[in-house]
């Protein structure tokens, strides 16, 4: 996968929470109280996000996310961990990506 680190800190950064991302990032985001996952057991959440200037839509359940502006089929739509979200955010590669978990992380004392 490349980048100066280890396998387990690779997995530390997949692993962030998604608002302690989104916080780290300082995007604007917010809880959709009105939806209803289909299988309640799951936990999923729907959550608007923006994020300079763009906006997403995305629901969240456990590690996994998915993008409901894009279109079905769209391979970009949704990821599983941070890293993936972070890329998906903010186009960056994945070396960077996981610098922003990792950062997120230690800003939150998440490690």
């Amino acid at each position: 996968m490349g980048g100066p680190w280890s396998a387990e800190e690779i997995e530390a950064a997949r692993r962030v929470k998604f608002g302690v991302v989104l916080d780290h990032l300082g995007a604007y985001y917010k809880l959709d109280n009105s939806y209803a996952s289909l299988d309640p057991r799951r936990r999923s959440v729907r959550v608007q996000v923006n994020f300079k200037q763009r906006d997403f839509r995305f629901i969240l359940t456990e590690e996994k996310w998915l993008n409901e502006l894009l279109p079905q089929g769209d391979p970009r739509r949704g990821g599983g961990g941070a890293i993936d979200f972070v890329r998906h955010l903010t186009g960056l590669g994945f070396v960077q990506a996981v610098k922003v978990c990792l950062d997120a992380a230690e800003s939150r004392g998440q490690h």
